[in-house]
């Protein structure tokens, strides 16, 4: 199960959000580029076709199968 927050990750101008992560993601940690976001927000952003990361899926680990 995701925690509360799970990050986006923000391209350069910090408004594009390029990825969605799992909030224990490594690469997420790695990367200086997210921000905490609600379970809805990555819900929605997965929704509008920001891509999931590649290691921890988070569409997957929301239950989401479909967007």
């Amino acid at each position: 199960m995701l925690p509360v927050d799970d990050p986006d990750r923000h391209g350069l101008n910090r408004t594009n959000v390029d990825a969605v992560h799992a909030g224990d993601c490594w690469e997420a940690a790695k990367s200086g580029r997210c921000r905490p976001a609600s379970r809805q927000q990555a819900i929605e952003a997965l929704r509008q076709q920001v891509p999931p990361c590649i290691h921890c899926r988070p569409d997957t680990a929301l239950g989401i199968f479909d967007y």
